[in-house]
């Protein structure tokens, strides 16, 4: 299990009957724990908001191990649509690996807008992820985090959810991201992209994938220049990123 002080096995439902919809979906290995304080902000701004923990988190490395990348497409399917059928109108905030899922489901829903944070495409070790990963991942089943961010000083680094990577579960992160890439150019709705350019996890470059292949009309641009790939966490660009994210959803929302 991870670090119970950035981990969370519950799931949230805040301002149910509110029909301006927030449908947040966490990152890799991360749970509900990463979007609380943001879930919290948006309730109190007038939102409806559901935090789920994907299939495979808010559990154990073993249970994420033991999950395929459909069961997490399936999952924020049926979210949105449970959303979609209380709300009169559903805007999606994701970040990391929930953002490429978040991107599929702008390409399924006519969501009323779309919040992508912190993208991952292109894997910081896209030899290990693209090439040993798929011929190891039944060998080696788990990898300490610590090792990936050993040179950026990885025993003080704070882990979100496990502590571990699992390794079957990368795979399969692998497999989401080539099934959502190709058609990046379905997403149309209002879009806003954020990134941090001290993130660890995912460099610029994945910004400018989705930058540069989405067909929104409407987009919005916020680069921070402070914080971490957990960017929706405490940290000194928090209340700058809620007060956008905010300005942003009330812009696209059609009851203001």
């Amino acid at each position: 299990m991870g670090n119970t002080e950035f981990f969370d096995s519950n799931n949230y439902e805040f301002n149910k009957g509110c029909k301006r919809g927030v449908y947040l979906i966490h990152g890799f290995t991360s749970s509900t724990y990463e979007f609380l304080d943001l879930a919290n902000f948006l309730s109190e701004n007038g939102f409806y908001v559901r935090l789920d923990n994907l299939p495979g988190h808010g559990t154990t490395v073993d249970d994420c191990n033991a999950t395929k990348y459909a069961e997490w497409i399936d999952h924020v399917e049926r979210g949105v649509a449970e959303v979609a059928s209380e709300c009169d109108e559903v805007h999606v905030i994701s970040i990391s690996m929930g953002a490429v899922l978040g991107l599929h489901l702008a390409t399924v829903f006519p969501l009323a807008s779309l919040v992508e944070a912190a993208v991952v495409f292109q894997f910081m070790d896209e030899f290990s992820v693209r090439i040993l990963v798929p011929l190891l991942n039944w060998i080696i089943t788990k990898q300490s985090k610590y090792v990936q961010y050993k040179k950026d000083g990885g025993k003080k680094l704070k882990y979100f959810g496990y502590t571990e990577y699992p390794m079957k579960a990368l795979n399969q992160m692998r497999k989401l991201t080539n099934y959502v890439r190709p058609r990046l150019s379905q997403v149309k709705c209002p879009t806003m992209l954020i990134h941090t350019k001290p993130d660890l996890t995912s460099n610029m470059d994945n910004y400018h994938i989705v930058k540069n292949a989405i067909s929104s009309e409407k987009q919005m641009d916020l680069i921070l220049e402070k914080s971490t790939h957990n960017l929706f966490s405490t940290g000194p660009e928090q209340k700058f990123i809620f007060e956008n994210v905010l300005t942003f959803l009330n812009t696209q929302s059609k009851f203001l």
